[in-house]
């Protein structure tokens, strides 16, 4: 079968079966679409790439802006006539990502991809800095309408993307502003430095995983003692990077949350398990612990789950986090 063939059966079966690809036909998926585009920021943000993403809602539509490299409407792709950047935008690709670039991080369980997203767009139009020249290109029902083309030229840098999702699929749902809000300022704690603009606002962290511990304990349960900060970390290895945030001393059932490569895991796993062992060892129960993992190695650069399962990082944090945390005890 030809490539062509076979993306368009892919591209049809995402129009028939569009809840297995955005995990819900209404409010959830429209969401979902929003989310797919800051989360290709976050990739930019964490190899020094992007220093912001803005987002816009206006009804049901939605924009996305970054300062990141833009996509590559200066190079060929193999197909014929077609820039890089447009096969991205129309190809189903059925690897972790188009390019297998990591990381690759998610803001939920979710990974849509490009030409998914733009597949279920009544209307598509890219704006994209590259080499010099400001791309522009627009798509209906995912599909090109011209090629793409030079608007203007100097030395711009980022991308805009303005998607009205489609409504044979998603009906008239609207993106619910309170709940993007939301998942905008849990990614700005969980991407310290990160410069997230929604709606007149400006969510920008030092801290992040300490800070957001802050807001999830009563204030009247940070006691004053020793220890007026928590403890706090964030240590890279070749391929992992580790966010940690401990507080206090438990006084009933303790709080834990985590996240790996961007998204939240209820349900724990590896990193959790690791963070536990360690804090036994140095006799520490606390009140309240965070932990995010963001994984470099392309095996890791799909979707997480609601759990990690990946025992290299259960072996890997107490020997990470064992002398940091003794120092913290013991200064």
């Amino acid at each position: 079968m030809s490539e062509d063939l076979r993306n368009q059966e892919l591209i049809n079966h995402i129009r028939r079966r569009p809840a297995m690809y955005f995990g819900s036909v209404g409010v959830l998926g429209v969401e979902q679409l929003a989310y797919e585009l800051v989360s290709n920021v976050l990739d930019l943000y964490l190899t020094n790439q992007a220093t912001f993403v803005d987002v816009e809602l206006n009804g049901v539509a939605f924009t996305v802006a970054d300062d990141g490299p833009g996509l590559p409407f200066d190079q060929p792709s193999d197909r014929e006539g077609m820039s890089l950047a447009t096969k991205f935008l129309t190809y189903v690709h059925t690897t972790r990502s188009q390019d297998e670039h990591v990381p690759h991080v998610h803001m939920n369980q979710l990974g849509i991809g490009l030409a998914p997203l733009n597949a279920a767009s009544t209307q598509l139009t890219v704006q994209s800095w590259r080499s010099g020249n400001l791309w522009q290109q627009y798509f209906v029902q995912g599909v090109a309408q011209d090629p793409a083309i030079v608007v203007e030229q100097g030395n711009g840098r980022g991308t805009r993307i303005h998607v009205v999702p489609n409504a044979e699929i998603f009906g008239q749902a609207e993106p619910r502003a309170g709940v993007i809000r939301s998942a905008l300022f849990e990614a700005a704690h969980l991407f310290s430095g990160l410069r997230i603009n929604f709606h007149g606002e400006r969510f920008q962290v030092t801290n992040g995983l300490q800070t957001l511990g802050f807001m999830l304990l009563s204030p009247l349960s940070l006691s004053v003692g020793s220890k007026p900060l928590p403890f706090h970390v964030t240590l890279r290895t070749e391929n992992t990077l580790i966010e940690v945030a401990v507080f206090g001393e438990r006084r009933s059932h303790p709080q834990i949350f985590s996240w790996v490569n961007g998204s939240r895991t209820p349900e724990h796993g590896s990193h959790v398990e690791g963070l536990l062992e360690v804090l036994k060892e140095v006799g520490w129960k606390p009140a309240l612990s965070l932990i995010h993992v963001v994984m470099f190695d392309p095996a890791f650069a799909g979707p997480a789950k609601t759990k990690l399962d990946a025992p290299h990082i259960r072996e890997a944090i107490p020997n990470i986090l064992r002398e940091p945390l003794i120092r913290y005890r013991n200064p």
